[in-house]
């Protein structure tokens, strides 16, 4: 009997086997329960029911049945027979065995899609794992799911951390459960412990808040207390690799925000990307935010989301005057009533910055704004894409922008929806920038042919 089939990694789908193989000559197992067609597959039964397995994998499926005693994979010369262990054993043996000896992305693959099988599929590049995929969603289940008493930093952290801790890169948390009802603190679980023990995260999502109204629900269970905010601090400044840092959905005081600086400044020397979307931030957090940074500070951060934060004309000039010395390429201020006096001083600030995106939509803006944005167009020779969506701008800005619009090369997307311009304006507008677009890549490409032409002058 051949039971070649059994070599190929359980993984591989249906439709690739139908691509390669025929059919007619190839019995094919059950994939996830499926069969190619119903002919196949009882034919398949009928020879398999009167015919006894080879002597090799008969010895496969003992390794498979005893692998919890005695776990052989790397031991096992031939790369068939490791794909056969892969695809029947049993992906609910405890997590620290599989990964001590296991690496292979086909089976962590198998384990992430049996063990959440409705979640959506997590983006994947060249450089990403599937068993680090498998980890960090295991951790942040982890400490989703974890009531506040039953935290234990010696017993089932650690245990957590020893498996999982060299496999984090990317950590997601969305909620956190709140405290008992009949506890004198709205504290969370404590999060220095775990951020101090990952030492290769480099993006790092979380918020304080709660998504369902359970029994241990009470007023100010969503938001941040002072011992909520000093651990978080304390775990962050631990996290020398952060990359990418994003706190939404929870509400911060004004000395939360002073506190949260110092961290990010102290340890996070490498951060790129800082988001604080929908905190209710205000004027007062980004003044105690900014007053605890120096001119040096924040000298890497080149993405800046400030979402839905009540920052109003005050804030945003607050703002401007410490943007300048910070090498900002993408800037989002959307959802704050910044009005055109806070919006003016963004666009000075701007002239002294390699800006490439900017998105004030939803900001209260009017068509008062209409001459610094004129020159900002005229005189910016970065920016690739604005957004003023969703602000009163009127037909006299569009009128006004279509006559000096073309001095610009470089804008590439500009978003007037909603600001009272109309249909015809803005599909004028999207031409020109269309154009743009065109032009900038054929330069592109005539720039590769000098550059090959180039490369084989030298040789």
């Amino acid at each position: 009997m051949d039971f070649s089939y059994c070599e190929f990694p359980s993984t591989v789908s249906i439709d690739t086997f139908q691509a390669y193989f025929n059919p007619q000559d190839v019995r094919l197992p059950k994939v996830n329960s499926k069969s190619l067609t119903p002919i196949q597959a009882e034919l398949a039964g009928e020879c398999q029911a009167n015919e006894a397995k080879s002597l090799r994998h008969l010895v496969l499926d003992a390794i498979v049945n005893n692998w919890s005693e005695l776990p052989l994979y790397r031991q096992l010369p031939r790369r068939q027979d490791r794909n056969y262990i892969l695809s029947q054993l049993d992906t609910q043996l405890p997590l620290q065995l599989l990964s001590t000896h296991i690496r292979d992305d086909c089976f962590w693959q198998r384990c992430y899609e049996l063990r959440w099988r409705l979640a959506t599929l997590q983006a994947r590049g060249r450089e990403r794992r599937w068993i680090n995929i498998y980890m960090e969603r295991h951790v942040q289940e982890f400490i989703e799911n974890m009531q506040t008493g039953d935290y234990e930093q010696d017993g089932n952290v650690q245990t957590a951390l020893d498996i999982c801790a060299a496999y984090i890169n990317q950590l997601e948390i969305n909620l956190l459960q709140p405290a008992p009802g009949d506890s004198e603190s709205n504290d969370h679980i404590p999060l220095d412990y775990l951020l101090s023990n990952l030492p290769d995260l480099r993006r790092l999502r979380l918020s304080y808040s709660t998504k369902t109204a359970g029994i241990n629900y009470q007023i100010g269970c969503n938001q941040l207390t002072p011992r909520d905010i000093l651990l978080l601090s304390k775990g962050l400044s631990q996290c020398h690799e952060l990359r990418k840092f994003c706190l939404h959905n929870t509400k911060l005081a004004a000395y939360q925000l002073r506190f949260l600086a110092h961290s990010l400044d102290k340890g996070c020397h490498h951060l790129k990307e800082l988001s604080l979307m929908h905190c209710a931030v205000g004027d007062a957090g980004i003044r105690s935010f900014l007053e605890t940074c120096g001119k040096e500070s924040f000298s890497t951060l080149t993405v800046l989301d400030l979402t839905n934060n009540k920052i109003t004309e005050e804030g945003a000039y607050t703002l401007s005057c410490t943007l300048r010395h910070v090498p900002l390429l993408r800037l989002v201020l959307r959802l704050n009533p910044i009005q055109s006096d806070g919006a003016a001083a963004i666009f000075h600030t701007l002239q002294l910055m390699p800006i490439r995106e900017l998105n004030l939509g939803s900001c209260g803006i009017s068509e008062t704004i209409t001459k610094l944005f004129m020159m900002l167009i005229c005189q910016h020779k970065t920016l690739l894409h604005i957004d003023l969506s969703n602000n009163c701008l009127g037909e006299e800005f569009g009128k006004h922008l279509l006559k000096i619009i073309g001095c610009n090369k470089m804008l590439e997307s500009l978003d007037l929806r909603n600001t009272g311009l109309s249909l015809d304006m803005r599909r004028k507008f999207r031409e020109f920038l269309l154009k743009n677009a065109e032009r900038k890549k054929h330069e592109a490409f005539k720039q590769q042919q000098r550059n090959k032409f180039k490369a084989l002058a030298k040789i």
